[in-house]
């Protein structure tokens, strides 16, 4: 059975703007004024969202699953 994806969480005092995540997918992630990013993807895309993860160097992105 396979899990589905309902949330992208970016941890907020793990994030240092690195703007990885924003500059690779500008539809899904946006840097903030206050240098934190922010998930604003209208649909939860699993390919992006997991990239994304991978590409943050703090690691501040997490997925959170249907059963998690």
């Amino acid at each position: 059975m396979k899990r589905r994806l309902v949330r992208v969480v970016i941890d907020a005092n793990a994030c240092v703007g690195s703007g990885m995540c924003a500059g690779s997918y500008p539809d899904a992630f946006q840097v903030q004024a206050d240098g934190h990013a922010l998930f604003i993807g209208k649909i939860i895309d699993e390919a992006i969202a997991k990239d994304a993860a991978e590409l943050c160097p703090v690691s501040a992105i997490s997925l959170v699953y249907e059963d998690d």
